[in-house]
């Protein structure tokens, strides 16, 4: 019943009269109060897990977030994360990203978040004795089960189903099985908007890495049902599938072990084909997307559009471009039905709207600001971190601090203006322990950041409670340890550059200051 401001209100034929109206009121009051709880308390309340195969977005995500590449993600604690050959998922408005790490893949580990920037790590969700990786995980509607799906025990390898009654597990294995009897490759899985679970895999049946294949899931996404498709495809791997507009994209990267490569894709509009021939994918400036192994395609979809975000595991580095990290994720843009995959360090997500952006240079109020700080090391001085770059040159600009000193840098804005964001590029030699300070006078000191988690090569981006400030200082007063070597970080070749002998300073490419 709705009843507007100033109107009388209309008294329920079924109801007894009553002469005094002040009674009269209460007692409709009360009693539409009843029929409300009432109703409320026959209503399940549970959500269940997303079954389309997009990607609404996370509900506490308002507002763009700014996704960094070029740098090592890391977690609540300042550990790298892990999710070599890994997979995306959001359940219940939580973002879970599940993978491996190099070399061995005796562990999958899961990490979560709502704005796919804060990661907090969740530790292993599961754990087996032979190599697994090519991790992927489903929800399956009917059963209200979460499926892992692996390339489990060897580089020719069994399907291996896993199930938990939580995102984050544990998993328990429940299966290995050949395919088409017979070995596999690398594999994915696929949810369709009607639920349905698809396999995509590289079959060893007449040949290493000699065909791909898709395969529809049982119901339960627990066994195989039904083939849909078979064709020969040689030399390729790290099949994923996407749609968009009603058209299936496959794609794959050159099989090269763990070195990048280009991604080539096929399109179809039934799962079951006709297929298209190959058809590279377009990165303008690159050849082998972008110093990466292509992983998966990722679908966010917003109250403004779906955006397709490409994620490739960076197994090996390309220091002189000066791209470095383990992962990169790069908007998808798309010419028609032709999707494009552009460069972009630093990109805006709205996980709200389905949009992106490029990041605006007038934005970071700091640029071209004077910057000094405690101390200089050689030609690395303070201003080098307001000074305009490139993701091609700015390993060759950015500060270093003496050994030995009070470690500090200082921005000045020239002027008080409000300020709500502090972004921080971090070089090898990062602070671990430090505080992030405003000042109107450069005298009075205010903390509005501070942590003890800091990591070397990764980004600090951080909000705070809007505050009028001419100065911005980062205090710090404990190095990270030296990042370890190799893929993923464990051996292997060098993944950073070395430490300069007896540096014992502290080293940022990257001191932006914002108003959001």
């Amino acid at each position: 019943m709705s009843v507007k401001s100033g109107q009388p209100q209309a008294w329920p034929a079924f109801f007894p009269p009553m002469k005094n109206p002040s009674l009269q009121r209460l007692f409709c009051r009360f009693f539409f109060t009843g029929i409300v709880l009432l109703l409320s308390s026959c209503v399940d309340t549970q959500v269940a897990p997303l079954s389309s195969g997009t990607t609404p977005a996370a509900p506490s995500a308002t507002g763009f977030v700014t996704i960094h590449n070029d740098f090592y993600w890391v977690d609540q604690n300042g550990q790298r994360i892990l999710t070599r050959s890994g997979c995306l998922r959001q359940f219940n408005g939580v973002f879970y990203w599940y993978g491996g790490n190099y070399p061995r893949f005796l562990e999958q580990y899961c990490y979560k978040s709502t704005d796919l920037i804060h990661w907090t790590n969740l530790g292993v969700c599961m754990r087996q004795d032979v190599d697994a990786n090519r991790i992927d995980v489903l929800y399956n509607d009917k059963t209200k089960q979460y499926v892992m799906f692996m390339k489990y025990n060897g580089n020719g390898a069994f399907l291996g189903i896993a199930t938990a009654d939580k995102p984050e597990g544990p998993f328990t294995l429940k299966s290995q099985t050949l395919v088409d009897n017979a070995r596999m490759g690398d594999m994915s899985v696929f949810k369709d908007d009607d639920g349905k679970a698809y396999l995509a895999y590289v079959s060893w049946a007449v040949g290493t890495n000699a065909q791909h294949g898709i395969y529809r899931m049982s119901d339960d996404y627990l066994t195989l049902d039904k083939r849909m498709y078979l064709w020969d495809i040689r030399g390729r791997e790290a099949p994923h599938i996407f749609k968009r507009n009603g058209i299936y994209y496959y794609g794959t990267s050159r099989t090269m072990g763990i070195q990048s490569s280009g991604t080539s894709y096929y399109t179809a509009t039934d799962l079951a084909g006709p297929w298209s021939p190959a058809k590279p994918l377009s990165t303008p400036g690159s050849t082998n997307s972008w110093d990466s192994q292509v992983d998966f395609v990722y679908p966010i979809q917003g109250t403004q559009g779906t955006l397709y975000m490409f994620d490739g595991d960076r197994w090996t580095k390309n220091l002189p471009e000066g791209r470095n990290g383990d992962y990169i994720w790069l908007p998808m843009e798309f010419n028609g039905d032709t999707p494009v995959v552009d460069y972009n360090q630093d990109w805006d997500l709205n996980l709200s709207t389905g949009t992106w952006r490029k990041i605006d240079a007038a934005r970071n109020l700091a640029a071209g600001k004077t910057a000094t700080a405690s101390s200089d090391d050689g030609t690395n001085l303070a201003k080098n971190v307001t000074a305009p770059k490139t993701y091609q040159d700015y390993v060759n600009i950015h500060w270093d601090s003496a050994p030995g000193d009070q470690q500090w840098i200082m921005v000045d804005l020239g002027a008080p203006m409000d300020i709500n964001r502090v972004i921080l590029k971090w070089n090898t030699n990062a602070a671990k322990t430090f505080t992030i300070q405003t000042s109107t006078d450069a005298t009075t000191w205010t903390d509005v950041f501070s942590t003890t988690h800091g990591a070397s090569y990764s980004v600090t981006d951080e909000k705070f409670e809007t505050t009028a400030a001419r100065y911005v200082r980062v205090n710090a007063t404990e190095r990270a340890p030296l990042p370890p070597g190799g893929r993923g970080g464990r051996g292997g070749a060098a993944a950073t550059p070395a430490a300069p002998s007896g540096q014992s300073g502290y080293s940022l490419f990257d001191f932006m200051v914002l108003k959001d």
